[in-house]
């Protein structure tokens, strides 16, 4: 039995909720809004999420796609969360623990929103939802994101957030409709890190109280 399956607890919390957002995984009735963000968002999708796009043209793509990432959800392989705004229900995308190594533990982060950069604010509140899943629900030990040079703008916003920028490996990852190679720079945020950057932002939040 894994490391992963030893700390968990019994029963995960899957609705995650925030100030402004609901995080939960996918069910039956999201497929037209799974659909529409990854339809139009080509661009921010390429080339992490190639894969997902190729497989997803109609709703019943959708709906297997769903499928599959509740059967990864339930076999402890991949935590994909959608992302909803509480205030109107409106679907903003979609953000992931994946590749999840058990024995470390650590996982990936994968993320895509739709209405960048107006919706950063919202794409931080959903990243640091998914920092404190990692760390104190899953128990990990490291989590990291890996940006090609099309969506280093998540690398920017994982500075913001306290995580580390460890290093680029060139020509290490190629998108499944295109034989280009592209660069990843990786950024990692330890448990260490996790809690030196919750201390940190007390202060903040507390003189933004005062």
């Amino acid at each position: 039995m894994s490391l992963l399956y030893n700390i968990l607890p019994d029963a995960l919390n899957e609705r995650l909720e925030t100030k402004h957002l609901i995080l939960r995984p996918y069910e039956e009735g999201d497929e037209n809004d799974f659909m529409r963000v990854i339809q139009e968002n080509p661009d921010n999708l390429h080339p992490a999420f190639s894969g997902r796009i190729a497989r997803v043209k109609a709703l019943e793509d959708a709906r297997m796609q769903m499928q599959q990432l509740r059967t990864d959800w339930d076999n402890l392989k991949t935590f994909d969360f959608g992302v909803w705004t509480k205030t109107d229900n409106a679907y903003l995308g979609d953000i992931a623990l994946k590749n999840v190594d058990h024995k470390i533990p650590k996982a990936e982060i994968g993320l895509y929103f739709t209405g960048w950069p107006e919706t950063k604010a919202i794409v931080q509140e959903a990243l640091q939802t998914i920092l404190d899943f990692a760390f104190e629900q899953l128990q990990l030990n490291k989590v990291y994101i890996r940006c090609t040079a099309n969506n280093k703008f998540y690398g920017e916003l994982a500075l913001e957030n306290g995580f580390i920028e460890e290093g680029t490996l060139r020509s290490d990852f190629r998108g499944s409709d295109s034989e280009e190679l592209h660069d990843l720079t990786y950024f990692g945020m330890t448990r260490d890190d996790f809690e030196k950057h919750r201390q940190q932002q007390q202060p903040e939040n507390n003189t933004a109280l005062a």
